[in-house]
């Protein structure tokens, strides 16, 4: 049975009214504000996560991404591990992070400063 799922933005932007169908139920809808749209973004990856719990992680290379621009972030030592944590407000994600074991923020550190000597020599 597949259901459909319609999202309607309100005319003042204040709520969205989720809307779910299928061949037996002609509509429940649920309004939502921003913040609570935002929790339930969260709720759900967290849901996907633990549906994917021990099947491998898809390469990223190839995959389609759309990237944030001007985000806020922040880096942290990881409460739970010795990693670091790099953390950023994505527009419609929220709040995410990963955590970097050493090696892998030295490497991240090293491909930052490639990128941004590539960028030098394409500038002058």
């Amino acid at each position: 049975m597949a259901i459909d799922i319609n999202i309607k933005i309100a005319d003042d932007r204040n709520k969205a009214t989720l809307t779910f169908s299928d061949e037996t139920n002609p509509g429940s809808k649920i309004d939502l504000t921003q913040a609570e749209l935002e929790d339930l973004i969260r709720v759900l990856g967290i849901v996907n996560w633990s549906m994917a719990d021990g099947k491998p992680i898809p390469d990223i290379k190839g995959a389609k991404i759309k990237p944030a621009y001007q985000t806020k972030w922040a880096i942290q030592k990881d409460k739970d591990t010795t990693g670091t944590l790099l953390a950023f407000q994505h527009p419609g994600y929220g709040a995410v992070g990963f955590v970097l074991s050493d090696q892998q923020t030295k490497e991240y550190t090293k491909a930052l400063q490639k990128s941004l000597k590539i960028k030098r020599s394409v500038s002058n």
